[in-house]
């Protein structure tokens, strides 16, 4: 999602989001390669052997949430999140700029309630010094990526709503832009 300015340069605040991005992406990749191996070790290992990793389950459950939450903020600054594709894409770009600022102030709110809930949720967890029942981690760290992924889609939507209100979104990708494109070359 990268927007240049008028000197052919994308802004500071742009690569910093783009690279935290790139940061989350290979993260979540890690995780979801993590989560695979755990269910594939445990399940072999029960099956094969009569062994298995005690909290497996637990770890991958873990994982698949830090995956679904923090992932989300990727998602959204993609705009592939929370959009009606069909309504956009019909829409003249006008109508297309206030629909996807609407949707950034909308997400702005959301986002804001859901990182100061989860935030009191955490720390509580955090407080209260809950462990696991199977991996001795604390309890915390099942909601503490609600937070971290509300924060990160939070700083999303506000991108997506200043781009909005300055008109510096990117073009919307055309649905079926490929097909097209390959019917004109094949004929």
């Amino acid at each position: 999602m990268n927007v240049d300015d008028n000197n052919g340069r994308s802004p500071i605040g742009v690569r910093l989001l783009d690279g935290l991005q790139g940061l989350v992406n290979w993260a979540a990749g890690l995780a979801l390669l993590c989560v695979t191996l755990t269910v594939f070790f445990n399940a072999t290992g029960r099956y094969l052997t009569g062994w298995s990793f005690l909290g497996g389950e637990e770890l991958a459950r873990l994982l698949t949430v830090w995956i679904t939450f923090v992932g989300a903020f990727a998602l959204v600054r993609q705009e592939k999140h929370v959009n009606i594709d069909l309504v956009l894409g019909a829409s003249a770009p006008g109508a297309q700029r206030v629909m996807r600022g609407a949707s950034g102030a909308i997400g702005i709110m959301v986002m804001s309630y859901l990182a100061w809930t989860s935030f009191q949720l955490s720390a509580f967890s955090f407080g209260t010094g809950q462990m696991g029942t199977t991996l001795p981690v604390p309890r915390g760290l099942f909601f503490l990526p609600v937070f971290v992924g509300a924060v990160l889609m939070l700083i999303a939507f506000i991108e997506i709503f200043v781009r909005a209100i300055l008109n510096k979104l990117p073009p919307l990708e055309v649905m079926g832009a490929d097909a097209d494109a390959t019917d004109e070359v094949t004929g």
